[in-house]
C-alpha cells in the first residue's frame, strides 16, 4: 500500500515539475487576440479619418457649388 501512495505522489511531482515547461496555449491565444484587437482598432480609426476627410471635401465642394449660382 505504501508502494501505491508513493508511486501516486512521484507521479503527481513529476506531472507537476512537467507543466512548468509545457508550452500555455492559452497565453498564445490570448496574445493573438490582443493582437487582432490592437489592429482592427488601427484599421477603424483610419478609416475614420479617411471618411472625414472625403466628408469635409464633399461639403467643401457643394459649398462651392452653391455660391456659383
Amino acid at each position: 500500500m505504501m508502494i501505491a501512495i508513493g508511486a501516486v505522489i512521484g507521479v503527481g511531482l513529476v506531472l507537476f515539475i512537467v507543466s512548468f515547461f509545457m508550452n500555455d496555449k492559452m497565453s498564445d491565444i490570448e496574445g493573438q487576440i490582443d493582437q487582432l484587437q490592437i489592429t482592427t482598432m488601427q484599421e477603424t480609426y483610419q478609416m475614420k479619418k479617411k471618411i472625414k476627410i472625403l466628408e469635409e471635401e464633399l461639403l467643401s465642394d457643394t459649398v462651392g457649388e452653391d455660391s456659383l449660382k
